[in-house]
């Protein structure tokens, strides 16, 4: 079983734009070692870049959108662009999955919510194996007419969900054991 690292949007725009992450707080450690454990067990590492099409957030070519950069020190194979929370809407992913073999995903990133779960429920539709590494994905709180509800709740109500069916939910340290 060839296996992949994705890891989603980990962009500017969580650290210093509108939508800075607060929940988990070591989040981006987490990523950055999963990336190194990755590497280290020749795995395909996948960085997906988010581009807003609409509103001031993900705004192509601005300091927000570019890629953190100490996820750019690490070592990876790919980068896609995305325009949607789906990292396989009109992208090469999966064209990218089947040419290196890849029958397993394992999901890093922001938002958990939103483009880390769309993206593990998407691939366990196509027929992928997908882990869910519980501390190196994170979200913010979030407030609309619908309610409210915190970083940690939302974070947990949706590993929750994942766990039901999509995915296997697991903190970085059970993955890398």
């Amino acid at each position: 079983m060839k296996k992949a690292l994705l890891v989603i949007d980990v962009q500017n725009e969580y650290f210093t734009g509108k939508l800075k992450v607060t929940y988990p707080q070591n989040s981006l450690d987490n990523i950055l070692k999963v990336m190194d454990y990755a590497k280290s067990n020749n795995m395909i590492i996948i960085i997906i870049q988010h581009t807003g099409l609409y509103g001031d957030t993900f705004v192509k070519n601005s300091n927000e959108w570019e890629i953190h950069p100490k996820i750019l020190e690490k070592s990876y194979d790919y980068i896609i662009e995305k325009t949607k929370p789906s990292s396989f809407h009109e992208t090469n992913l999966e064209e990218i999955l089947k040419k290196e073999n890849i029958t397993e995903l394992f999901i890093s990133g922001y938002m958990t919510q939103m483009c880390c779960d769309t993206t593990a429920r998407e691939a366990f539709h196509k027929g992928y194996s997908v882990e869910f590494l519980s501390d190196a994905t994170g979200t913010i709180d979030v407030s609309n007419e619908i309610g409210t509800i915190s970083s940690k709740d939302l974070h947990k109500a949706t590993l929750i969900a994942q766990s039901l069916r999509f995915s296997n939910v697991m903190s970085s340290e059970e993955w890398m054991k």
